[in-house]
């Protein structure tokens, strides 16, 4: 029985962080409300209680084993409750007194209150509920049997009224509770899902059976209770299932379950020509987190990690932890920008989020790293993709974190906020174009499909209703086997062309149901791509049927079919293939002739051969009957059979390039030492090109920035190739200064605000001088933007807080550091630049980078740090 005591006690006993919490006051004055009916219901019938009341004993056993049964819950992910008490409270209510069902309620859950101590308040409603359901199935049972005549009717009748009574009434009085207290719609508790509601009426039924034995022969009643450990044991099932791929630390999905839905989702994209993301998203220093306030302070990081990520992503995505701090989304119909845009959207709600723990003094914030990669434009396996996804992830730290980079992009991509950008309902077509779902013409073709099938099932005149069964049949098996043996095209246009063919425009609706309805089961769509591909495939099968019926002329019935099955092929294609794509072309503003022309020629060949094999079956079904049926299926089943000997062919061509692979393995190793010679000559050449530019200003000025930065670096722990950029950045962080003209550089007198412009312009020209080589690119962001300030004040985009790569916050502190060691006549003490970092910041630095910086000078680096104007330059 679902109830109260899985789906709301936890509401009510904890939050999300295990503190323990009141009912709200909607729940309370519900609860309130079922406590005083249930007293009022309860009253009457508790007046004739006593020692005398015939069936104690009755009473007891059944009270005893609903009591048992309460201690043997299973409780699910979401913890809704399961368990057998309902199969005893049925047979009480058939057996039992008034007086004594009343009763009933309230022993059975003194033993499992004793043993959790819940909510006084949640006892009570779950002893309430169970008091109005118990003696509503108990007064509809003596009602049913004043009502039916008949000995053979009576039990029978009285049994199902007080099955349902129970079931309904316990689910009808449970429901709003746990809405209150999950703050959702009555739906969305899930109380009344189809599973739950036929596992509670299943167990009633048993209940009618065991009051039935009892009656008859009591020593048969444990014989009939038996099958409960089954039950219970099946029960458990779908929890073992759900804990057997969910993480525990998360309650996202775990690293094992990913694979398995990658895989499945990488099938269907490379046979329907659909696009797929995934995201790889890692947190940023979470190590220090765990260091500084402790492990417990780590797992509430996760936790609010994936609470973002239930709350930002779509119900069909699939979110994973897929390891330590690191985290992977699957993005079923997304291309690349949408996956960048809600990649975007993750980050930001990450690092907007507040973390509270009792080790930490304030609120926690953390920030996280996202790398985006897509089929097909950047892999074309489901392992490719993920390691694409990753490298992004790595590129996304190198280069400051908190940032979202694209897989193959040799920069970050700064994407706009969610808010920034329209979002429109799409699914996916050929070239990653996006077929709209939402519009006047999606709209119009699916109402159109849907009203004109329904108008052919009516006006129809084929009578042959177990042919046409029979095909909707096949058609649904066909696209069931198309999962696990077809190319990139489904094999339903068969189906459908036969319909058309045999039984014209009737069956066009069921067929075309029927094959989106069981894809939809796969993929789990949106409804609007659901009505859209059942109106498009509709209108299609109508205009195939159209061209079946089109006078022959001078050809034979036979030869006419068969044309115009080839005919019908075409009409089909145009109809279901070409238009969506033509619409998505379109709406991204490609050429409509191209796309197609690139994308859907062999489509075209399929529908024509799939239009033939439906003129010819058209043909043979006079003489054969539904037998002839059988040539739709048998190409499929045949497909699937070569699949073996593809697979072994494949093997052998694997090993074969192998020896390729080796081969070109060792000229890449002499192509990276080129490479590596090639850079080391840039970076000479860079800086030179950096000393002369110190010349310009003060000599080692760079060097010596780039050398505390790369302790500051150390100190924050950054990994060595993150160090590696940083150290590159540092260098070359005022090369865009090359730009500026001696006139505003050198000039001793307060600048104009003209001139100002012109230096502020260093920044972002950097960015721009460095970004021309690709082996610097990690370095742009830090370049750009180490002038921005911690409150959003600085220049050159006025960013703010950790949305400020890392990298341009270490860079802005260690210049600032080396600056005030050099540019006043007395060089300053260490206590005085320390005091002057510490005031300002929170304002103009990072906290974490003064706390670094301090770090620093307390085990005597900073003292290191020599006068730039005293370095030798070159």
């Amino acid at each position: 029985m679902s109830t109260l005591g899985g789906s709301a006690e936890s509401a009510a006993a904890a939050d999300g962080r295990g503190k323990r919490r009141g009912l709200p006051f909607g729940a309370t004055v519900y609860l309130a409300v079922v406590g005083a009916a249930a007293v009022v219901v309860a009253l009457p019938a508790l007046q004739d209680l006593s020692l005398e009341t015939p069936g104690w004993t009755t009473f007891l056993l059944l009270t005893g084993c609903a009591a048992v049964a309460q201690l043997f819950t299973v409780r699910t992910k979401r913890n809704y409750a399961y368990h057998t008490t309902g199969v005893f409270l049925v047979a009480g209510a058939l057996l039992l007194p008034a007086a004594l069902v009343a009763l009933m309620p309230l022993a059975l859950r003194a033993p499992d209150w004793a043993r959790r101590r819940v909510s006084s308040a949640v006892q009570a409603f779950n002893v309430a509920a169970y008091t109005l359901a118990v003696l509503a199935a108990y007064a509809g049972a003596h009602l049913a049997r004043d009502l039916v005549h008949g000995e053979r009717f009576e039990a029978a009748a009285a049994g199902a009224v007080a099955m349902a009574l129970l079931v309904a009434v316990q689910a009808g009085i449970s429901a709003p509770m746990v809405a209150f207290m999950r703050r959702c719609s009555l739906f969305d508790t899930g109380i009344f899902s189809t599973h739950g509601l036929t596992t509670e009426l299943v167990l009633a039924a048993l209940g009618v059976a065991v009051a039935g034995l009892w009656t008859g022969d009591p020593w048969l009643v444990p014989f009939a209770l038996a099958p409960l450990l089954v039950v219970q044991r099946s029960l458990s099932v779908p929890k073992l299932e759900e804990e057997a791929r969910i993480d525990a630390k998360t309650g996202l999905f775990n690293a094992r379950h990913f694979n398995t839905a990658l895989e499945g989702e990488f099938g269907r994209a490379q046979r329907f020509v659909r696009p797929l993301a995934v995201l790889m998203a890692d947190l940023d220093l979470l190590r220090e987190v765990n260091n500084t306030y402790g492990h417990l302070a780590g797992d509430a990081a996760l936790d609010a990690v994936a609470r973002v990520l239930q709350r930002e992503l779509r119900e069909y995505d699939v979110p994973a932890r897929f390891g330590g701090e690191e985290f992977a989304i699957l993005l079923p119909e997304t291309g690349v920008d949408e996956a960048a845009e809600i990649a975007e959207r993750i980050r930001c709600a990450v690092s907007a989020t507040q973390i509270t723990v009792d080790t930490a003094p304030g609120p926690i914030h953390i920030t996280t790293s996202v790398g985006v990669a897509a089929y097909p434009t950047h892999a074309d396996d489901g392992t490719a993709l993920v390691h694409q996804a990753d490298m992004a992830v790595y590129r996304a730290k190198v280069q400051g974190r908190n940032r979202v980079v694209i897989a193959g992009h040799e920069d970050a991509v700064a994407t706009p906020r969610a808010s920034e950008r329209p979002r429109a309902a799409a699914i996916a077509g050929p070239l990653g174009l996006q077929v709209p779902t939402v519009g006047i013409v999606p709209l119009f073709v699916t109402v159109a499909g849907v009203l004109a099938g329904v108008a052919a099932m009516v006006l129809g005149t084929n009578q042959d209703l177990l042919g046409m069964m029979a095909l909707v049949g096949i058609v649904a098996l066909v696209q069931v086997l198309a999962d696990a043996s077809q190319g990139a095209a489904s094999v339903s246009a068969v189906g459908l062309l036969a319909g058309a063919a045999l039984f014209g425009p009737r069956v066009a609706l069921p067929t075309a149901l029927v094959a989106c309805v069981v894809e939809w089961g796969r993929t789990r769509a949106p409804f609007a791509r659901l009505g859209l591909d059942i109106g498009t495939l509709t209108l299609a099968a109508l205009a195939a049927a159209g061209v079946f019926a089109l006078p022959r002329g001078v050809l034979s019935p036979d030869a006419g079919l068969i044309a115009a099955g080839l005919l019908a092929g075409g009409v089909y294609f145009v109809i279901a293939a070409a238009g969506p794509l033509a619409l998505a072309a379109n709406e991204a503003g490609t050429a409509v002739w191209a796309a197609i022309r690139a994308t859907l020629g062999w489509i075209l060949l399929q529908d024509a051969a799939a239009g033939l094999l439906a003129g010819v079956v058209a043909v043979s079904y006079g003489a054969a009957g539904l037998w002839t049926l059988a040539l739709i299926a048998v190409p499929l089943l045949l497909a699937r059979a070569t699949q073996d000997r593809e697979a072994a062919r494949a093997q052998r061509m694997a090993a074969d390039l192998q020896g390729v692979v080796e081969t070109l393995e060792s000229r890449s190793a002499v192509l990276e030492q080129a490479n590596d010679s090639l850079r080391e000559h840039s970076t000479a050449m860079i800086e030179a090109l950096t000393a002369v530019m110190d010349e310009r200003e003060s000599a080692g000025h760079s060097g010596e920035v780039q050398r505390l930065a790369i302790a500051i670096g150390s100190e924050l722990r950054l990994s060595a190739p993150e160090l590696e950029v940083l150290g590159q950045a540092a260098l070359l962080h005022d090369v865009g200064k090359l730009a500026v003209p001696d006139s505003v550089l050198l000039k001793t007198e307060e600048l104009t605000d003209g001139e100002w412009e012109q230096l502020r312009e260093h920044a972002p020209e950097g960015a721009r001088l460095v970004g021309r080589l690709a082996y610097l690119r990690d370095a742009e962001p830090a370049i750009r933007h180490h002038h921005e300030r911690y409150d959003g004040l600085g220049y050159p985009d006025g960013l703010a807080g950790d949305e400020i790569p890392l990298g341009a916050r270490i860079i802005h502190v260690a210049e600032a550091t080396v600056s005030m060691l050099s540019t006043k006549p007395d060089r300053p003490t260490q206590a005085a630049v320390l005091q002057e970092l510490r005031r300002c910041s929170g304002t103009q630095f990072c906290p974490r980078c003064v706390a670094a910086v301090e770090a620093i000078a307390g085990a005597g680096l900073l003292a290191r740090v020599r006068k730039p104007g005293d370095l030798p330059v070159g």
